[in-house]
């Protein structure tokens, strides 16, 4: 079904096109011009989204959309790819970007095989999205009518191919800025109030890492002071809370929140918290239509070899929280790559074939 060496020179296409976020325009020219090929209108929205739609001959099926994100994070910078034992990685100097470009080329060549073999499918959209890795930004900008009245298929899970994502948290980024008192180190320190000394004691003592099962957090930068001789008077802290489940996520933003104001009390500084609500999160109960569809397609994939998909929760997000909380039951689908965020990033190529027929079964 799948022509394995066009695959595999899409997916080396795409890995040599740098796309940070913000910067993938040639990523999404290229992805529009093969769904063209394959007979889908294309159009791209303001903020660089792919939208891509094609009728389908079968009346009665659902209509759906299948979506990935064109950017990677750093660094991509002279990318080096290497394929051994049938598992691409790089020269351990940059990030692989199969997250998200193998499934970039998965649905690339799926909708080629649909139209090549003249597969029947209903009305199907692809939704390639912008500046994901940023926080789920491309999507945040979709217009919802885009897809409203659709079922979501995203190919943007880590693992092996044939995991379907149950369950994302929600998250809560903060904003900390501290205030202190500037003084001479070396003449005077007794008069100043050190704000990054507000800052160590507040991260010391607030609960950070693996909170719960559902729950994580930390902290993701530190800024503060002006010159080695001199308190610092100001800093400013940058954290991240995330869950799946609401009560747990309340609770441990509020425990963030009660560590600062301990330690700008403790010190005699203040701190002012800035808190926003990037995302929600979304729980898929069993039975739901996706989940159906998603589990009987991978069952029919000659990858599968019979064996059934695994269910699993996730702690990450995508851009399925952000269609989920639009009312669009969306579910999230594993293409393939492994260690993504990271120089040991890699992904086989059987799992690259994988998630391409997968996608092709998932649109029959």
């Amino acid at each position: 079904m799948i022509n394995n060496e066009r695959l595999r020179r899409t997916f080396l296409d795409l890995l040599h096109l740098n796309s940070p976020p913000g910067e993938e325009r040639e990523v999404a020219k290229y992805c529009a011009e093969a769904l063209r090929d394959a007979g889908f209108i294309c159009q791209t929205d303001r903020s660089g989204n792919v939208i891509a739609q094609k009728s389908g001959e079968q009346a009665e099926a659902p209509r759906i959309f299948l979506s990935a994100h064109t950017d990677t994070v750093q660094p991509t910078f002279g990318l080096v790819v290497r394929e051994l034992d049938g598992v691409f990685r790089t020269s351990g100097n940059t990030i692989l970007g199969a997250d998200d470009k193998a499934a970039l080329s998965q649905l690339l060549e799926a909708m080629r095989v649909l139209d090549e073999q003249d597969i029947a499918h209903g009305d199907l959209q692809v939704i390639l999205s912008t500046r994901e890795e940023v926080g789920l930004l491309g999507a945040q900008e979709l217009s919802p009518s885009v897809i409203a009245g659709s079922l979501g298929f995203v190919f943007d899970a880590s693992g092996a191919t044939g995991a379907i994502i149950t369950t994302a948290p929600a998250a809560v980024t903060m904003t900390a800025t501290f205030k202190g008192k500037a003084a001479h180190a070396g003449f005077v320190p007794e008069n100043g109030v050190s704000a990054l000394r507000i800052a160590a004691r507040a991260i010391e003592r607030m609960p950070l890492g693996r909170i719960d099962p559902e729950t994580t957090a930390n902290v993701g930068t530190l800024h503060g002071g002006t010159a080695d001789n001199i308190v610092a008077e100001d800093a400013v802290a940058t954290f991240e809370a995330r869950s799946r489940n609401a009560v747990s996520l309340e609770a441990q933003v509020s425990a963030m929140r009660a560590s600062l104001d301990e330690a700008a009390r403790h010190f005699g500084g203040t701190v002012t918290l800035q808190v926003n609500r990037d995302y929600e999160g979304y729980v898929h109960p069993p039975g739901r239509s996706v989940l159906l569809i998603a589990a009987e397609a991978w069952r029919r994939t000659p990858a599968s070899a019979g064996a059934e998909p695994t269910f699993r929760p996730t702690g990450g997000a995508s851009d399925a929280n952000i269609f989920n909380s639009w009312g669009i039951p969306t579910v999230v689908l594993s293409c393939g790559y492994r260690d993504a965020h990271s120089v040991n990033e890699h992904i086989p190529f059987a799992d690259l074939i994988a998630g391409a027929e997968w996608a092709v079964e998932v649109a029959k």
